[in-house]
């Protein structure tokens, strides 16, 4: 009996591990991904305001009057040079360990972003022409109140995408020096609504300013000029400083599952030596187990193996146990300080590197959005949070018929969102 009773947890610790590392793999994921999208569309961005910016420059001094460029000005106005400089400007900040330790960059990234709004105001308000320099092409398209369904469904992404900043909170509440409940509230609520204002001015602004001409990035609408090039700038030097704001979460949510795996095999191997222990010690005529014959002698608090025996008694909770393990296990990685060791250095120097490598060969920024919008952050913003608030909240009330509206709706608009995308169809 002792024997059987240990070889069932032996076997059903290794089930329960494999189910929690599944479900981390679940939550994770969608945080991942969307942090590397946002990140590789910063690359973009930056080298579309930074060729736009050398462009004025060269033609305000005279230097791009038509003629052959000499090598130092094709490398200034290649967009391939700025997202490799993107990339090196980037890298002494991708190495921190908390955010705390980016928040002065982060407050210079706000100066330049509130810089940025104040132009875009500017221009739709016409204290400064937005046509300067267009000459007989038309720069300002119609302005419909409303759009088709198929162009509705492309850019909701975006939208979701806008308000995608779930992923922070976690390390953000770890950091904040009074963690009381109002203002932790004070602190969600200020962010959401300070975003929600800038979206709101740049969109109906931007949009109000060029109409159905606007383009995916915003300040390639905008003309040459010494103004717009002082904004697109501000632009790229924010989104440089931003990045690791989207890389650490990303290597949090790869640093969980490389954890989770760890322990998993670990937990799997010491089974595997004491299951062959267990075989050899039983299979022995003078086997030492055999004072334990009766099954009351075994005491299922104790530990096997460097393994706990489990409760058995509410065995119709395993599934949503483990949905729990796995979500505590995903909070706690997300809180905890990171450690400079090799996995660190060998996933930052991944994603930075792949998202280098994604940005030079794609330079549709509405597209990276899209896609990113569709995919992980429709997952974050409405599947994800809908499916664990309906695993863990038991009585049906009205917050659990919202959570699986939420999930309903999230299960709706990825795949719908994603065709029109892909497919391109207006119909």
């Amino acid at each position: 009996a002792a024997v059987a009773l240990k070889c069932t947890v032996f076997r059903y610790s290794i089930i329960l591990n494999y189910m929690v590392q599944a479900s981390s793999l679940f939550f994770l994921f969608p945080l991942f991904f969307k942090g590397f999208g946002v990140a590789t569309g910063y690359l973009i961005t930056v080298g579309d305001c930074m060729v736009d910016a050398c462009h004025q420059i060269l033609s305000a001094a005279g230097d791009d009057d038509g003629g052959e460029l000499n090598f130092v000005e094709r490398l200034v106005l290649s967009r391939r040079f700025w997202v490799t400089a993107a990339v090196f400007g980037v890298l002494p900040l991708s190495f921190h360990t908390t955010l705390d330790s980016l928040k002065h960059t982060s407050a210079l990234a706000l100066v330049f972003v509130f810089f940025t709004v104040l132009g875009i105001v500017a221009y739709y308000l016409g204290l400064v022409d937005p046509c300067e320099g267009y000459g007989d092409e038309i720069c300002i398209g119609e302005i419909a109140p409303l759009t088709d369904m198929a162009s509705t469904f492309r850019k909701i992404p975006i939208f979701i995408f806008a308000f995608t900043c779930q992923q922070n909170v976690f390390p953000v509440v770890n950091e904040i020096k009074d963690r009381s409940k109002k203002r932790i509230f004070t602190v969600i609520v200020a962010a959401i609504l300070g975003s929600l204002l800038i979206f709101l001015i740049v969109a109906i602004y931007g949009y109000g300013t060029y109409g159905s001409l606007m383009k995916g990035d915003i300040v390639l609408n905008y003309p040459e000029t010494s103004n717009v090039t002082i904004m697109r700038i501000c632009i790229a030097s924010m989104l440089i400083l931003h990045y690791p704001l989207q890389l650490d979460p990303s290597r949090r949510c790869i640093l969980t599952l490389v954890s989770t795996a760890r322990r998993f095999f670990k937990v799997r191997r010491e089974c595997e030596v004491n299951a062959k222990l267990i075989d050899y010690v039983t299979s022995s005529k003078h086997s030492p187990f055999a004072e334990f014959s009766n099954a009351d002698n075994v005491n299922p608090g104790v530990n096997y193996g460097g393994l706990n025996t489990v409760d058995h008694g509410n065995e119709n909770n395993v599934g949503g146990n483990t949905g729990r393990v796995a979500v505590q296990s995903v909070l706690d990685e997300g809180t905890a300080v990171q450690e400079k060791d090799l996995p660190f250095y060998v996933i930052t120097i991944s994603f930075l590197l792949f998202s280098f490598f994604i940005a030079m060969v794609e330079s549709d920024l509405g597209l990276v959005l899209s896609l990113v919008g569709a995919t992980g952050s429709t997952l974050v913003s409405y599947v994800l949070p809908g499916l664990i608030y309906v695993k863990l909240h038991e009585p049906l009330d009205a917050s659990k018929i919202c959570a699986y509206i939420q999930l309903g709706l999230g299960c709706f608009i990825m795949p719908t969102a994603l065709y029109f995308i892909l497919s391109g169809s207006d119909t």
